[in-house]
């Protein structure tokens, strides 16, 4: 693939400054794509709805804008019917982890070769700011922040890379927006991966999230590399273990790391093939 291929198309993004969409949309179609030498035609993203779904409207390849919650299901039916296509579906967490939850662990038992990024910003940001299954606070629309001392949220945290490893996808990974190098990364080894990948991307929302959250985020990061001992919590009582991304039983223990305390940033667990 030429260097000169133009995976963007002339739709200007209406997100808004700072999202981390723009990281994501930017690492998919400068280097990401160029860098796997898929060519344009033999490309699909699927989305479902929210600010990450618009996705398919920006890159130059097959795009299906589909309904809310059905990005994988869609997905799967295209990868059957035509194999030979790169599929990935892009969604936010309440769009993959609120009505299109049921979908999830169906993809990974069947294993398709596929692709699924989901984009957490920890909140319903396109229909202005609803609590999603992410939030780790309690925000009521477009009102003042309401802390976590006094209004702790109605339904428990849904941690998606828990959910993942627990049902065994075969490649799981979380990357964050501001680091774009190593996102790329993560997104051409998920796409290489020979079965059902999914990938987490932590993402700032800059109307909706309080600035604390992503800021607490970004600075407690922790980045996993093969053979090295990973970061834990301070609060936690285990002993730091050289990170193994083969052995789905240390993947667990990563994945039960709340996000807010040691966000673990890199390949989690890589599995079985299709």
């Amino acid at each position: 693939m030429s260097e000169t291929s133009n995976y963007r198309t002339d739709v200007t993004p209406i997100w808004c400054p700072g999202c981390g969409n723009f990281a994501l949309l930017n690492a998919l179609t400068k280097t990401v794509l160029p860098n796997l030498g898929i060519p344009n035609h033999r490309a699909l993203i699927v989305s479902g709805i929210g600010c990450s779904s618009r996705i398919p409207g920006y890159v130059d390849t097959y795009g299906f804008n589909s309904l809310h919650g059905r990005a994988v299901v869609i997905a799967q039916g295209a990868k059957l019917a035509n194999p030979e296509l790169t599929v990935v579906a892009i969604g936010g967490d309440g769009d993959f982890f609120s009505i299109g939850a049921g979908h999830l662990p169906h993809a990974v038992r069947r294993n398709i070769n596929l692709t699924c990024i989901m984009v957490n910003n920890f909140v319903y940001a396109l229909t202005k700011g609803q609590t999603s299954p992410t939030t780790p606070y309690l925000q009521r629309g477009e009102g003042p922040f309401l802390s976590l001392k006094f209004y702790p949220p109605v339904d428990p945290v849904l941690d998606m890379v828990s959910y993942s490893v627990s049902t065994r996808a075969s490649f799981i990974a979380q990357g964050i927006a501001t680091d774009v190098s190593n996102l790329t990364w993560l997104m051409e080894e998920a796409i290489k991966h020979k079965g059902f990948s999914f990938v987490s991307v932590l993402t700032p929302c800059v109307t909706f999230n309080p600035p604390w959250l992503f800021k607490t985020i970004r600075e407690r990061a922790s980045y996993l590399k093969e053979g090295e001992p990973v970061g834990l919590p301070d609060s936690s009582a285990e002993q730091p273990w050289p990170h193994d991304s083969s052995n789905i039983t240390l993947a667990l223990k990563l994945a039960q790391t709340p996000v807010g305390e040691k966000p673990h940033i890199g390949i989690i667990f890589r599995g079985r093939s299709a």
